[in-house]
């Protein structure tokens, strides 16, 4: 550690710290424009310039590094009229936008104004007229004539996403941000830019013009939609979300979202969400209440019952179907896992994701980070990008950011043998890594079952992340939503239900186009005797059930989610919800007849899971039974805009054509190229070359409307040389 003083005050801080971090961890605020404690310093905007004894001109505190015995200045008459200089040159072009400007009242330019400005501008001449609410992106709104150049932007998508989509074209007075020639703004994190913008030129199109920051009330949450869990906070207006934005923290997600977690908040005010209880009544479903509809699902869950689904509920709710379905309906059939995951806690050491920041080594296997965790792909390109972290990939891994990463074998259950055997420079490194991070999709028991083996070839630390689940399921894993003994998974239950072998069905929390098969779930809607959903959102399984518990949005209730790693977070309500929604573990408390509260409830979970809520690693679990996927199942590739919940209407500016994917010999042996499209029935189908998938195999993005079809087809009659099925 070293020691210096800033403004009299003594600061101890590392070496190597930047002197605007120095400054801000005693209290003193250097004011800047261009840095962002993410991002690489460019002493770019000059605002941040102060006095350092000793040395001749002023220096740029973002730019320059805290040394022993420094003594710093960051209040004298110098640096005042270096501040004064720099915001009379930018305000001198910048536009008199602020009375409608969705930046006003937290901008840095108007706060700094106010802190720093002269109360007279030298410039008298007319203001520079730009581009104004330009549509830079699906969800981004770009204003030319605010922009400051102080290239956050620029920055952060060439830096941080891997994705240089932006640039600064022209030069000197006539220099603009704009989309780069050829590329177009439709990054999954373009939501990003618009959080670290310092003024208001670029904004957010959903909220634009919604409200105002001193009209909102805010809420510390976490994203419910993959199983990164990154800390977020809501903002809202008269019970309505305006806004999700990231919460700092450096466990989780640093300061990123996805545009997934950041603009996925549309279906909590949804007009087609189930508002109050339904109860089929001579042939359609009626409005009823509580009492009644409770009533209804304990005689009608009687007999042979499956329990499918609860890997969206709070951690509170899953605990209480579990002791529902196994203790009070005596049931051994319960499952979570819909999407083809086998487990959702990996068979062996459990990581962190801070563990990618210290490890030698990242092996990916069958995982697509941008589809699975997205923010926690960020966090690997940011060290392999300083040369700090070796990327391997398996499969669909190689389907990664703009990283250097090496390719394995496209099997992941043989490249992770091959690993584990020390065999070429890739398994030696494997082996001889002092802390080895592994990222596994979570399906494919071969993978899971060689795991155990791999960690044990190594000598030093490993670690396992299972990114393949949905928002909480680990949650739903930890608090036992797996079958027990002779108990039935998802593909059981439904098969069961379609053969007359099921009496009554309890789906909750899930959405008709999560399920690969849909034939088969809709033979299993069609013969089972009692269905009961329990729904946030509305869908084909709320329409076609015999009773519907209507569940409060994750921003309308209190609870936690635990994310991949096994850390359980808190979230808190804030959002208005109907009078007939409750919070998702209500209903099944008062079916198991406990008049208990949610901090009742988490107490019950500290005494059972205390792992889920301590500072240390969670334990590896065993392989739960069934969970293996049928082959159309494997035929599915996850995807980022399937995760949470449907339907999601801000998102639809988002949502990419369906795909399907083949590895390049795949389509240069259909005679195809990467992009074409594709036609079978009725839908269309963009075909991705995938390098690291098997040259045999096609995949389909999971939660596409007819995907079931199309893998049908595709796997019914394998496609040889020349035209595709249904041709083009």
């Amino acid at each position: 550690m070293i020691t210096l003083t800033i403004d009299g005050r003594e600061a101890v801080v590392a070496p190597g710290t930047l002197l605007v971090e120095a400054a801000r961890r005693i209290g003193v605020q250097v004011p800047v424009f261009c840095y962002h404690p993410r991002m690489a310093p460019v002493g770019a905007c000059r605002m941040c310039l102060v006095h350092v004894e000793k040395m001749p001109k002023l220096v740029p505190a973002c730019a320059t590094p805290a040394q022993e015995g420094m003594v710093v200045r960051t209040d004298t008459e110098e640096v005042m009229r270096s501040h004064e200089g720099i915001l009379d040159f930018l305000l001198g072009t910048h536009p008199l936008d602020c009375p409608v400007c969705d930046a006003g009242g937290r901008c840095d330019l108007q706060n700094n104004a106010m802190r720093f400005a002269a109360n007279r501008s030298h410039y008298a001449e007319p203001k520079r007229h730009l581009k104004k609410a330009w549509h830079l992106g699906p969800m981004v709104e770009l204003d030319q004539e605010r922009c400051i150049l102080c290239t956050r932007c620029v920055r952060f998508m060439a830096e941080v996403a891997g994705d240089p989509a932006l640039t600064l074209h022209e030069r000197g007075g006539h220099t603009v941000v704009d989309v780069a020639e050829g590329r177009s703004f439709d990054s999954i994190f373009a939501g990003n830019t618009i959080e670290i913008c310092p003024v208001g030129a670029l904004t957010s199109r959903p909220f634009r013009f919604h409200a105002r920051p001193w009209d909102m009330d805010s809420v510390d949450s976490v994203c419910p939609h993959c199983p990164v869990g990154c800390r977020t906070r809501i903002a809202l207006r008269r019970g309505d979300i305006m806004e999700v934005v990231a919460r700092d923290n450096e466990e989780v997600n640093w300061s990123w979202l996805c545009d997934r977690g950041r603009f996925g908040y549309g279906f909590v005010h949804d007009a087609s969400r189930p508002r109050e209880p339904l109860l089929r009544q001579g042939g359609s479903l009626r409005a009823v209440g509580w009492p009644e509809v409770l009533d209804a699902v304990r005689a009608g869950l009687s007999g042979r019952v499956g329990l499918i689904g609860g890997a969206r509920c709070s951690l509170e709710a899953q605990y209480l179907l579990r002791r529902y379905v196994r203790e009070e309906l005596g049931s051994p059939n319960l499952d979570h896992r819909v999407l083809g995951l086998l487990t959702a806690i990996p068979p062996g050491p459990v990581g962190r994701i801070a563990d990618v920041d210290d490890a030698d080594l990242v092996v990916a296997l069958d995982a697509e980070l941008l589809e699975e965790a997205p923010v926690l792909a960020l966090r690997i390109r940011h060290f392999a990008r300083l040369g700090q972290l070796r990327v391997l990939a398996a499969g669909v891994s190689s389907a990664l950011l703009d990283l250097p990463h090496e390719h394995l074998d496209p099997d992941p259950a043989r490249a992770l043998q091959d690993l584990a055997d020390g065999r070429g420079a890739s398994g030696r490194a494997f082996l001889h890594a002092r802390k080895v991070v592994l990222l596994w999709s979570g399906r494919g028991r071969e993978v899971g079952e060689t795991l155990p083996a791999a960690v044990a070839a190594r000598a030093g630390e490993t670690f396992t992340l299972v990114v393949g689940g949905l928002g909480n399921s680990f949650g739903a894993q930890a608090a036992g939503l797996v079958p027990a003994e002779g108990g039935l998974d998802v593909r059981g239950m439904l098969e069961a239900a379609r053969d007359g072998r099921l009496d009554a069905l309890l789906i909750v929390a899930q959405d008709y186009l999560d399920f690969p098969d849909t034939a088969l779930l809709d033979a299993a809607i069609d013969r089972v005797p009692f269905l009961a959903v329990a729904a946030t959102t509305a869908g084909p399984l709320a329409e076609r059930a015999a009773a519907v518990l209507p569940l409060a949005a994750w921003a309308e209730s209190d609870g936690h989610f635990v994310n991949l790693e096994g850390r359980a977070q808190r979230y808190f309500a804030g959002a208005a919800r109907a009078s007939g929604q409750r919070d998702d573990w209500r209903p099944f408390a008062e079916l198991l007849g406990l008049d208990w509260g949610q901090e009742r409830i988490a107490e019950e979970l500290r005494r059972e899971l205390p792992e889920l809520f301590g500072a240390d690693r969670c334990r590896g679990a065993a392989l739960p039974s069934g969970g293996a996927p049928t082959t159309l199942e494997a035929a599915l590739a996850p995807s980022l805009f399937q995760k949470g919940f449907l339907p999601e209407p801000l998102l639809r500016p988002l949502v990419p054509q369906a795909e399907v994917l083949a590895s390049p010999l795949r389509l240069e042996e259909l005679g195809r190229s990467d992009g074409e499209e594709l036609r079978i029935g009725a839908g269309r189908y963009r075909l991705r070359a995938t390098p690291g998938l098997p040259a045999e195999q096609v995949r389909v993005r999971a939660g596409t409307p007819g995907s079931a079809e199309v893998l049908r087809e595709l796997v019914r009659r394998p496609v040889g040389s020349g035209r595709a099925p249904g041709g083009a």
